[in-house]
């Protein structure tokens, strides 16, 4: 089997996921007999069966225990059978019917040259579709895996994060491929359609402190794996960006919640990596500085600003 589609669903109800199932079913020119659809369940409710009823291909439903979403990444992991694996979100959907024809295409292609293939991909938000032509290193669903190269190098998800897993991942990802082992599919239009809905999980207001801290997560572990693996300037360069973004989201994201025991918690890993912090190349901070504002469009943060911040902090927990 060639590939394994993981569709993955909690809650959303049925008018939610329609649409990309509705042109996963008219796909044109795809040999069925070597994809496996399969909507794995993160303890939410099933959707009926009846919805699948004269599709050209069966719909394998899986329910799993809830485990959030990089739980039921990793449970895709451990099930894949097939050489390729690509991972859909439940409300998201391919571009037109002719593109699993040109990922199947694009992966007969590579054989065994490539361990990722990507692909440009649409970002909807609002209305306004975006084109992300380039390879997006945060982008999970513009690419495809090979299943063997993630097993031999035990790339998973960190289910301690509730959001940025994929960057997390894909970050490690990265550290761990051949260069030359990345291929690109080319296609006469984008694969996938990213959607941007406001009542999705991680858009929602009430998590979005639960956001925040774990973005920081997400960062100390990408700089222990750069660590790990003697990569010293991305790792200092990471420091320089928890540094950079715990200022942000501490002072300037506007949350409402108690930040003090968060503050602490950064505070504590921003001191014990205090010399990692002064090794950084005298750019780095800067082209941190440069990545948060343009990411931040209603900030700007300056280098003076955190530094001035960060001697708040020695202050305030030192005396």
């Amino acid at each position: 089997m060639l590939l394994d589609l993981y569709i993955t669903h909690w809650n959303e109800e049925w008018k939610i996921c329609r649409p990309g199932f509705e042109m996963l079913r008219n796909q044109r020119c795809v040999d069925w007999k070597q994809v496996r659809v399969t909507l794995v369940n993160d303890g939410g409710n099933e959707i009926p069966m009846e919805h699948f009823e004269g599709y050209p291909f069966p719909v394998r439903q899986v329910n799993i225990t809830h485990r959030g979403i990089a739980g039921t990444r990793n449970w895709c992991l451990d099930d894949s059978e097939a050489d390729w694996i690509k991972y859909n979100d439940c409300d998201d959907m391919f571009s037109n019917v002719y593109s699993l024809k040109g990922l199947m295409s694009g992966l007969e292609q590579a054989g065994s040259k490539f361990d990722l293939l990507w692909f440009p991909v649409y970002a909807e938000m609002k209305g306004v579709r975006y084109l992300k032509a380039e390879r997006d290193p945060v982008v999970l669903h513009g690419k495809a895996f090979r299943r063997e190269f993630l097993k031999e190098k035990g790339l998973r998800f960190q289910e301690d994060l509730i959001w940025c897993e994929d960057s997390a991942f894909l970050s490690v990802l990265e550290m761990e491929i051949d260069v030359q082992r990345i291929g690109k599919i080319t296609t006469d239009a984008p694969i996938y359609t990213w959607l941007h809905r406001d009542g999705s999980l991680c858009n929602r207001p009430e998590i979005r402190w639960d956001n925040l801290q774990s973005f920081f997560r997400r960062h100390c572990y990408v700089a222990k794996e750069f660590l790990k693996r003697g990569m010293m300037d991305p790792y200092y360069t990471m420091v320089a960006r928890i540094a950079c973004d715990a200022y942000y989201s501490l002072q300037q994201a506007g949350v409402k919640e108690d930040t003090s025991e968060h503050e602490k918690r950064v505070w504590e890993y921003l001191k014990a990596h205090r010399e990692d912090l002064l090794k950084c190349r005298k750019s780095a901070f800067d082209e941190v500085i440069e990545a948060t504002n343009r990411e931040n469009d209603n900030s700007h943060v300056t280098k003076a600003e955190v530094l001035t911040w960060l001697k708040a902090l020695r202050q305030k927990y030192e005396g």
